[in-house]
């Protein structure tokens, strides 16, 4: 969609002269631009992804320990959509959302080791097995099953209110799990291996150990399906509804929402999310425990949204990425190179002290740091929802000769609106009093 009578803003920095590159060179008679924005560039992200388990051993003798690295990190990213639904769509706070990461993960567990703990004593009992291809959508069912027995009691909550609420149901899930003896306690569990999948591509064999692209397939695969319904639900009826809650609930209930049933349904789909996100990461890591499951885990995936951007889904995949990549793989390579560089090693270096650190012991420091700098320097995270990007910049109507809804498709379609950062206020039609009224 073409951008009318807005003036071309002056390059000044790095990213905006190259921002005026990608818009004035033409490929095929598109700019750039074109071609790395909206569901292009997904296309391009999703073929590095599907080609990237086979880059050589002799290329990258490490990739195997890469290639089950990036398995985490769909099971984050996996995690990170769930809670996008609930926090960034709905606007509910859910801090105990490792509640249904445990639940996804035990089912799993159960559903597949073959026995299970008996309710007194030290025997065991035999438990029926079942494929993975039918524990993905029990897990995702159970969790989404608790997430309406969560979502009900805080249907009248708000704020911190809900946020104490839905932390005390994450921290007293792992605990429920730990004092059932049927699933062994403290000991935890451990699933077996699963059952070769067939799918229209070929057939996903788990039985190789030094071979980890099937379970990063099968990750990546429920990725691009989530991801496919995520972005269906917030063009949806239901999806403008939990948009209209968080913005605002009184206004949303007198336009006719129908708050008990839009909220439970976030909690729901959520916690649905996260089971399937269970299922994935006890398969790929079989032994599991209560004391895995900690508050960490839901602050981590809420520190994934608020930096790659709330409500954005390209945002979230991008923090979670970055987040779990950070944590599975890389924060266990940094160690030396940091400890022998010239700027800490030698005695006397300006940055000595950080000589005897292990870094690997202060991943949440890291976290807590990175997230302090994105709410200072950009609370709007790294990838911004176009919505949320207007207001947090003040800019809450479109240009004179274009409708707000014209200006939306513009962004979301990825056309180069230079003029939101640069545009005199008094370019947008009724922004004056409004603005000043937003000031006051």
């Amino acid at each position: 969609m073409a951008v009318q009578g807005t003036p071309q803003a002056v390059a000044h920095s790095p990213t905006d002269r190259a921002r005026v590159w990608a818009n004035e060179t033409v490929i095929a008679g598109r700019p750039i631009i074109w071609y790395v924005t909206g569901w292009r560039l997904g296309i391009i992200a999703l073929i590095l992804a599907i080609l990237f388990p086979m880059i050589p051993y002799a290329v990258y003798p490490d990739i195997q320990s890469l290639i089950y690295a990036m398995t985490s990190v769909w099971v984050y990213v996996m995690l990170a959509l769930g809670l996008n639904i609930v926090v960034g769509y709905a606007g509910l706070l859910d801090l105990g959302y490792v509640a249904f990461f445990v639940i996804g993960s035990y089912t799993m567990a159960a559903g597949t080791l073959g026995q299970l703990h008996a309710w007194s004593g030290d025997g065991v009992f035999p438990a029926p097995t079942f494929p993975l291809i039918l524990l993905i959508p029990a897990g995702a069912l159970l969790a989404g099953l608790f997430g309406i027995l969560l979502g009900a009691p805080t249907l009248r909550l708000r704020g911190d209110y809900l946020a104490i609420v839905t932390l005390g149901f994450g921290e007293i899930v792992p605990i429920v799990f730990q004092n059932l003896p049927v699933f062994y306690g403290n000991i935890g569990m451990s699933a077996t291996q699963p059952a070769p999948i067939v799918t229209p591509f070929g057939t996903l064999s788990f039985t190789d150990p030094l071979n980890n692209a099937p379970f990063y397939y099968l990750a990546l695969g429920l990725v691009v399906l989530i991801i496919l319904g995520v972005s269906a639900l917030r063009d949806s009826s239901i999806g403008r509804a939990w948009v209209a809650i968080r913005e605002d609930e009184t206004a949303a209930e007198a336009s006719g929402v129908n708050l008990t049933r839009t909220k439970l349904l976030a909690f729901a789909l959520g916690a649905f999310v996260g089971g399937i996100g269970g299922v994935i990461n006890t398969a790929v890591t079989p032994s599991i425990a209560p004391s895995n499951f900690n508050f960490q885990i839901s602050i981590t995936v809420l520190i994934m949204i608020v930096l790659g951007g709330i409500g954005s889904i390209p945002g979230v995949i991008v923090g979670a990425i970055i987040l779990r990549l950070f944590d599975a793989y890389i924060l266990g390579l940094i160690n030396d190179p940091i400890h022998q560089s010239a700027l800490v090693g030698p005695a006397g270096a300006p940055l000595h002290f950080l000589a005897n650190v292990d870094f690997n012991t202060m991943k949440y420091l890291i976290y807590g740091i990175v997230l302090l700098a994105m709410i200072l320097l950009r609370p709007q995270g790294l990838i911004p929802d176009a919505r949320r990007r207007r207001e947090l910049k003040g800019i809450g109507a479109a240009p004179e000769d274009m409708s707000a809804v014209g200006l939306f498709e513009a962004e979301e379609g990825g056309a180069d609106i230079p003029a939101l950062d640069s545009l005199d206020q008094s370019s947008f039609a009724g922004e004056g009093s409004d603005a000043q009224g937003r000031d006051r």
